[in-house]
């Protein structure tokens, strides 16, 4: 994978109302907004939208290994940035990686702030985050 010619990046124009992903679908791809304004849906429902240049989406389908979670489209005419085979990238980019679980850990502790606040302390208890076995296995530690 070369740095130079970035060959794993793209650039690519949406016009207004274009889906940029599908919920369902899979594509592997990262997409990162340069300009324009898209809107996030999931069955149909809106979610939320953004105009912030940086913003990325299909992070949770490359990490996952799942279909897009969500619907990504244009409310105006946009460009973004393409990352194709997203996975092998990050992989060769471990800062860029680590940029992504802290944006997914800021997203989790919104959405547990706001469903505290929806249930007012009837909820259940949240399942904990678990590392694969794969991972503390390597950690040389006797007792695992």
């Amino acid at each position: 994978m070369s740095e130079d010619n970035q060959d794993w990046l793209r650039f690519d124009f949406y016009p207004t109302g274009a889906e940029l992903m599908r919920q369902g679908a899979r594509s592997g791809s990262l997409i990162v907004l340069k300009e324009g304004e898209i809107e996030v849906l999931r069955d149909g429902a809106y979610v939320s939208s953004t105009r912030q240049p940086g913003s990325i989406f299909g992070e949770m389908s490359v990490l996952l290994d799942k279909p897009h979670s969500a619907t990504v489209r244009a409310v105006t005419d946009v460009q973004i940035f393409v990352i194709d085979d997203a996975l092998k990238v990050l992989q060769s980019h471990p800062s860029w990686l680590m940029q992504i679980a802290r944006l997914l850990a800021q997203r989790v502790n919104a959405t547990t702030a706001q469903l505290v606040e929806a249930r007012a302390g009837d909820a259940p208890e949240p399942e904990p985050m678990v590392l694969p076995s794969t991972v503390f296995s390597s950690w040389s530690d006797p007792q695992i």
